[in-house]
């Protein structure tokens, strides 16, 4: 993260940030019949293919079970069940298709195994689609893409939410979910005032140094939400979502009251021993916080779901 977290580190602190749909070779993607995922009929007699990272979130905490799902992880990385654990009561025993890779492109292959989901409606909203995926995507079956105006993988959870809710005629649920979600921030906020102001950084180390969310980054608005600000020197230029820190600069980070940092594949447990990070100020005086990969796998696909786990995971560590 959150926020594809995909199959390399550099890929990981990119999270689900910027890549782009990948171009396609396919000609017709036909309809699936009895190839078709078996799984109950969401939306009533509709049947939703969710190729979004993390809209089958926002699916199933409007009650609706997606006949597919596309994984934020590489297969094998990731419950076999396609969602996080913040999502598995609402799935359920539902058993959906999973189709992988629709974060770095969306493929022949892809598109063959969402056409095989015979889906009715396709919830692509936090995704990257060109406009040679929006065909083959609108010729398996009508399309719902990300707001307009907002970019790739940056779309504001409420957004997200509306964008989603509105497709499957599900406006007023979804104005309750974004309450319902708000309340979960103002609540932490509510139940610690004595955060409010305090400086901090969320980051991930990988391959050696190490990633900083920016404000422009889910994972730092989600910090933000809780009432913490991101010291303006340690943004970087405008418009970046996240910047590298390499070990000589590590004393930036030593002008924060909280230091969260991000696990992957076991990424935390090196930055721990490594000598440059363990003499920082910031270290030594106890400010660092230590946060599992599946925080900031949540945290990299803000939704109704994942947004109230992860504060719970933030309030354990506060």
């Amino acid at each position: 993260m959150i926020s594809s977290v995909s199959l390399s580190r550099r890929a990981a602190i990119k999270a689900v940030a910027v890549l782009t749909a990948s171009s396609l070779i396919l000609t017709g993607c036909a309809r699936g019949g009895d190839d078709a995922a078996s799984n109950n009929d969401a939306a009533g007699s509709e049947r939703i293919a969710s190729v979004g990272l993390g809209d089958a979130d926002t699916l199933l905490a409007l009650g609706i079970q997606p006949v597919l799902i596309a994984p934020w992880g590489a297969e094998g990385d990731v419950d076999a069940s396609g969602v996080g654990p913040w999502a598995k009561d609402k799935l359920g025993d539902n058993k959906p298709a999973t189709v992988y890779g629709t974060g770095t492109g969306f493929t022949a292959e892809i598109l063959e195994k969402i056409s095989a989901s015979d889906p009715d409606k396709i919830i692509a909203v936090n995704a990257a689609v060109d406009a040679q995926a929006k065909k083959a995507l609108n010729d398996i079956a009508p399309t719902t893409l990300k707001p307009e105006g907002t970019k790739d993988w940056q779309i504001p959870w409420q957004d997200q939410i509306t964008q989603i809710a509105d497709a499957v005629d599900k406006d007023d649920e979804g104005k309750q979910l974004i309450n319902e979600t708000q309340k979960t921030f103002d609540d932490f906020v509510a139940q610690h005032k004595e955060l409010k102001g305090k400086k901090a950084a969320i980051v991930m180390p990988y391959d050696g140094k190490i990633g900083l969310y920016t404000s422009g980054d889910g994972r730092g608005q989600f910090i933000e939400n809780l009432g913490f600000t991101i010291p303006k020197e340690l943004e970087g230029n405008k418009g970046e979502f996240y910047r590298d820190i390499a070990p000589e600069n590590y004393s930036d980070l030593n002008n924060v009251d909280y230091l969260f940092v991000l696990d992957y594949q076991g990424a935390a447990e090196t930055l721990k021993k490594d000598p440059t990070f363990s003499k920082l100020d910031v270290v030594r005086e106890g400010k660092v916080r230590w946060l599992e990969e599946n925080v900031g796998n949540a945290m990299s696909m803000p939704n109704p779901l994942t947004i109230p786990w992860a504060v719970e995971k933030f309030a354990e560590t506060i």
